[in-house]
């Protein structure tokens, strides 16, 4: 007892050896915090350097010919609206709305009135003004009549002959005639009806060539040419073939896309514009490998393309979509042969390490 009361009373006359013992325990307690906090990461990083497996299947390509699709819609060769030339009433009417018109052919005819007349009269006058020409030329050369007299002569002759022309086509233009083969898609116009001159008649359209009417972005424009074979599948899934006639060299100031025309025979007429088309222009052929899109992937710039592996490494090889099938799509840019990635490529990025399993292995 006494030994414990002198241990204390020691203590207690000198505090500063109880501090240091207490600085003591703290210090070893937080040392043993901070070894345990570097333990854990050691722990993680073993987690983390897990490498991945993913599934791989080795695809081959095949030479398929380069396609540049477009979307477009079957419009007709050309289109006129006709309109009346002179003033009247139409008369009759010859042509029906939706039928084939040859060129030339009447489509409506004006009443005359007295056109007729006013022309039997101006070539009654004709012969007038004929007979005092040559009478005044006779004079003149006689030296009874002068210069004036017989320029007079003349201009009154050459009035006459003016009107006669005039009244000529007047006659002409009361009957319509269609300027070219086509279907009349719409008639203005029925018997009775008073037309201004200028007013529309009819509108004619011609169908043979039926033209698909596309637009091409500046990277196809520089693989197309007039003369190129094309092939168009109509909205009901009809094929037909048609030639690239036409290649605008300005481009479209809103979409910077470049027009272009495709040409299909249409002889019977029984294809109609306004059908929207596909157009498929066959370029050179590139070899090609046929995939999912569901393995399609995009990079961090959001370029598309393909994941593979190469020697355990992942690799992203951008592609060229070269056509599309009900099936699959066929890609360029992959080379002969590729290691894609066809399970698990979500959860591995480029320049990683993978363990890869080929889908013929279990």
């Amino acid at each position: 007892m006494k030994q414990s009361k002198y241990g204390r009373q020691w203590l207690a006359e000198r505090p500063y050896i109880l501090a240091l013992i207490i600085s003591l325990i703290l210090i070893l307690w937080m040392a043993s915090g901070i070894m345990q906090a570097q333990e854990m990461p050691k722990k993680v990083d073993k987690e983390n350097n897990i490498i991945p497996k993913v599934k791989v299947e080795t695809l081959y390509a095949e030479n398929v010919s380069d396609v540049v699709e477009l979307y477009g819609r079957t419009e007709p060769d050309r289109i006129t609206h006709v309109k009346a030339e002179i003033s009247g009433k139409i008369e009759q009417v010859l042509a029906k709305r939706g039928s084939r018109v040859s060129q030339g052919q009447i489509i409506a005819k004006l009443e005359i009135n007295d056109l007729e007349l006013q022309l039997s009269r101006s070539k009654a006058l004709l012969t007038q003004r004929e007979i005092e020409f040559q009478g005044a030329k006779k004079l003149n050369a006689e030296g009874y009549q002068g210069k004036v007299q017989v320029s007079s002569a003349a201009a009154n002759l050459a009035a006459v002959k003016a009107e006669i022309k005039r009244l000529e086509i007047a006659i002409s233009y009361t009957v319509i005639r269609a300027p070219f083969d086509g279907i009349l898609n719409t008639r203005y116009v029925e018997q009775g009806d008073y037309v201004q001159s200028g007013d529309d008649v009819a509108m004619i359209a011609d169908l043979d060539p039926l033209v698909v009417r596309a637009f091409v972005t500046e990277q196809q424009v520089e693989l197309l040419s007039v003369g190129q074979q094309a092939e168009v599948s109509l909205l009901n899934k009809t094929l037909l073939p048609g030639t690239l006639r036409y290649i605008a060299s300005v481009a479209d100031d809103n979409t910077n896309t470049f027009k272009i025309e495709v040409n299909i025979e249409n002889t019977d007429y029984k294809l109609l514009a306004g059908i929207s088309s596909e157009v498929d222009i066959v370029l050179n052929e590139v070899p090609a490998i046929k995939m999912s899109p569901a393995l399609l992937a995009l990079d961090e710039m959001g370029n598309i393309g393909v994941k593979t592996v190469s020697n355990d490494i992942v690799v992203f090889t951008p592609i060229n979509v070269v056509k599309s099938e009900n099936d699959g799509l066929w890609l360029a840019g992959l080379g002969q042969q590729a290691d894609v990635i066809t399970l698990g490529q979500g959860f591995v990025r480029a320049g990683e390490k993978v363990d890869a399993v080929m889908s013929n292995e279990k």
